[in-house]
């Protein structure tokens, strides 16, 4: 992030204080009528230049465009999000339709987007296509000699399509931080479902595939970085007609 800057128009700034009170790392303060920058802790969140009333406030570095939202606070209504979290299913029947370089875009940006740790933004994304039948059957050899299979699960299984269905596109979620990467991850199935493609989190291939040196080296992971998840992705071959039950929300209060 050292690459961003933001700068401060003087001229502008009416000093009206949003903006230190709004930051976290306290790096700016109002004086002597103007917002002033008092030290170096600032990881570029970017808040000071969507809170200035002013507009004051500009980033340097970044290609990223801003967007103006002013008076307009709530983009998904209660009812809408619900309705779709209640419908949602994972999907493990899919087409055998490619996934359009377009939408894959619009997923790794729902991705992006997303929040993480002090705006560390350390997610990346290794978008798989022609080698899922090979990543597939480098995990699908350790379950067979040397990590032990979930119960729920029958060794007579383990072929192709176990892990990922058939899906034609998966796309792995890369961070040191797994919440991170799981964060993003997230978004990226909202955004998968919103463009009419269906998901489905493939737990059982990160676990293995984290431990699999040569794996690991093929795609180009750094000792830090670790599978944080998997998202298996294509058209759905099947049609969901109802909601299914889950169990009531355990809540305590204190």
């Amino acid at each position: 992030m050292s690459e961003i800057q933001f700068l401060i128009d003087r001229e502008k700034c009416s000093g009206c204080g949003r903006c230190a009170a709004d930051c976290q790392r306290r790096v700016l303060e109002i004086r002597d009528g103007k917002a002033v920058v008092v030290n170096e802790y600032c990881f570029k969140c970017g808040h000071c230049l969507a809170i200035c009333p002013e507009n004051a406030v500009t980033f340097t570095g970044s290609t990223d465009e801003i967007w103006e939202i002013s008076g307009r606070q709530v983009f998904l209504d209660e009812y809408s999000l619900i309705a779709h979290l209640k419908a949602r299913r994972s999907v493990r029947q899919f087409k055998d339709t490619p996934v359009e370089k377009k939408k894959i875009d619009k997923i790794i940006e729902a991705g992006r987007l997303s929040p993480t740790a002090s705006n560390s933004q350390n997610v990346r994304y290794i978008v798989v296509q022609k080698e899922i039948d090979a990543m597939e059957d480098a995990v699908l050899a350790q379950y067979k000699s040397d990590i032990e299979l979930p119960h729920t699960y029958s060794p007579e299984r383990l072929k192709r399509g176990f892990l990922f269905h058939n899906a034609p596109l998966v796309i792995l979620v890369i961070s040191p931080s797994e919440i991170n990467g799981c964060l993003a991850a997230m978004s990226m199935e909202l955004m998968a479902e919103a463009l009419g493609l269906g998901t489905v989190y493939v737990g059982l291939f990160t676990k293995p595939a984290n431990q699999n040196v040569k794996l690991r080296e093929s795609l180009g992971l750094t000792e830090e970085e670790k599978i944080a998840s998997c998202l298996a992705i294509g058209y759905s071959n099947i049609k969901f007609l109802r909601t299914a039950p889950k169990k009531a929300a355990n809540v305590g209060w204190r």
